[in-house]
């Protein structure tokens, strides 16, 4: 299926069980008038370890990247939300996933030790 994504480590699939708790997270982290509070969002993939998102929004049909560990200021506030990478298409995320992928092999010595 043409669709369809690999996922491929560091990358990984949110378990079901957690995808109610990681958006209520998510919203948490925009201030209420931000336009993500009103958008249908769906985290289903994240960063092993690490605070990173793949989001689906079903409101725009957009799939956005957002990084908590690197937060940008909200307009002239103090208010710091994640940074927010939009990606029109499956192939772009599948090229991050891959891209993710090779970069994090690399630091690895064939026998998983570090180089």
């Amino acid at each position: 299926m043409k669709d369809r994504l690999e996922i491929k480590w560091p990358w990984e699939m949110i378990p079901m069980a957690y995808v109610e708790e990681v958006i209520a997270q998510i919203k948490e982290s925009f201030p209420p008038d931000h336009k993500l509070q009103k958008h249908e969002i769906f985290p289903g993939i994240k960063w092993d370890g690490r605070p990173i998102y793949i989001v689906d929004d079903d409101t725009t049909g957009e799939r956005l990247v957002m990084n908590f560990e690197k937060l940008r200021r909200w307009k002239k506030t103090k208010f710091k939300i994640p940074t927010i990478d939009v990606f029109k298409d499956n192939e772009a995320i599948a090229e991050l996933i891959e891209r993710d992928h090779v970069a994090e092999c690399a630091k690895f010595n064939a026998d998983g030790t570090l180089k």
